[in-house]
């Protein structure tokens, strides 16, 4: 999946994203295959973000339709193009 990262300066596809709070730090950040991709001030924000990435990631839908010889399913996927991180202040828990 596509993300810009919060100071728009990283668009990266990216498959693995991952939430990491510094010991000492009092933000939490999210990583996308190792980079920077935003900063939240609460790990409740970060999974909130991270939720909403998730929903991005994919919506399948099934259609179904029967042929006097046989019965065939189809199966579409739309991918939103690119997701932007939203900054920590647009993110509510």
């Amino acid at each position: 999946m596509w993300i810009r990262s919060q100071d728009k300066a990283v668009l990266r596809n990216v498959n693995n994203i991952e939430i990491m709070k510094f010991e000492g730090e009092k933000y939490t950040t999210i990583l996308g295959d190792g980079c920077h991709l935003g900063v939240y001030s609460s790990h409740e924000k970060a999974l909130k973000v991270l939720d909403e990435i998730q929903t991005c990631i994919m919506t399948e839908h099934h259609y179904h339709t029967d042929d006097a010889n046989c019965t065939r399913r189809f199966f579409t996927k739309e991918w939103k193009e690119t997701y932007q991180m939203p900054q920590d202040e647009d993110v509510e828990v």
